[in-house]
């Protein structure tokens, strides 16, 4: 009897470990990591939703926000998630792709509405975004809170590109994603992952020649000093999951639940007009320091056309639930435009 006593001591020390020091007290502290620096709109966006959460629990959760390299890049984030060292993060389902692969038909090029308010739109009220996306995530114990654009993504480089054969052996910047990568190899392109961090070195000391984000990312990151040309290509949406460790979220008490909830679905506006504000003010900086490659109509559809076998890549090569989220989705988009 002794023995299971002391057991059960053991187990039960061992648990309450395992949560954040302040649970034990009946208050919680979130860590929050994020994938950009001070003052971007990832880092407004926590920093409202901590306060939002914190009035309205009356204190009961408070929050540490950690920006990019803090606490690690890319995976990095993911993986403290996973573990429960972090309870939340705002981080691109690109960063999420090796332990979720279906996340990464939205790194697929110009298959989300050009538009980032049309993104916005489709993206709140998407099923397959909503069921089955969020269930696929919940399996590795990760709650998607919300999916919403950064902005639309365009391409920084030394090279003028027009055209997929301007891309040609072109050693463009990827994440480390296999089908962002699939995406610049259909072009011709040798992309060459590199991490986050280390983008400016790599672009200043020509490792890599080119690189793609939203124009706020573009300017935070101060990218256009070593780069002659803005292509405003909107080849897909830069988007940014909210995430939570599955795990913990139940574990909360169910008021507490609904505030978190309740609050990420009232930050959709405050994150749409974030990201507006910061492109707009990006744009007039790009503007002044490279010049602008604005593409026609012929050029986008040159461009679609030589990404589209990308997709079927994407259903044939990954799984057959990747496919059919796939097709759901591109369903979805038809009766949405």
């Amino acid at each position: 009897m002794k023995k299971f006593c002391t057991l059960g001591l053991m187990l039960l020390i061992v648990f309450a470990g395992a949560l954040p020091a302040s649970a034990k007290r009946g208050t919680y502290t979130f860590k929050i990591t994020h994938e950009e620096y001070a003052d971007t709109v990832p880092d407004k966006y926590a920093k409202e939703f901590a306060r939002r959460v914190t009035e309205k629990s009356n204190g009961r959760i408070t929050f540490e926000i950690f920006q990019v390299g803090q606490l690690g890049v890319g995976v990095d984030l993911v993986e403290h998630l996973l573990t429960g060292s972090t309870q939340m993060a705002i981080v691109s389902p690109g960063n999420v792709s090796t332990i979720v692969p279906e996340g990464q038909m939205f790194a697929l090029h110009f298959l989300l509405p050009s538009s980032v308010e049309k993104a916005y739109e489709f993206l709140g009220k998407s099923q397959v975004v909503k069921k089955d996306l969020a269930g696929a995530y919940a399996e590795k114990s990760l709650r998607l809170m919300d999916l919403w654009p950064l902005g639309a993504s365009d391409w920084l480089s030394d090279k003028k590109i027009t055209g997929p054969a301007d891309f040609k052996g072109l050693p463009f910047r990827t994440m480390d994603t296999p089908l962002i990568i699939k995406n610049y190899e259909a072009y011709n392109a040798n992309a060459t992952p590199v991490a986050y961090t280390d983008v400016y070195s790599a672009l200043q000391l020509n490792m890599v020649d080119g690189v793609e984000n939203p124009l706020s990312a573009l300017v935070d990151m101060k990218w256009y000093e070593v780069q002659k040309y803005l292509i405003m290509s909107n080849h897909i949406m830069y988007l940014e999951g909210v995430f939570m460790n599955d795990r913990f979220f139940k574990s909360l008490p169910k008021d507490l639940q609904k505030i978190l909830s309740e609050t990420v679905t009232e930050m959709r506006g405050y994150a749409y007009d974030l990201q507006k504000e910061a492109n707009e003010k990006a744009a007039k900086t790009l503007a002044a320091h490279t010049e602008v490659v604005n593409l026609s109509a012929e050029q986008h559809a040159a461009f679609k056309k030589a990404a589209l076998p990308v997709r079927e890549y994407y259903k044939k090569k990954l799984s057959k639930r990747c496919a059919n989220m796939l097709e759901k989705l591109e369903k979805e988009l038809a009766e949405f435009e």
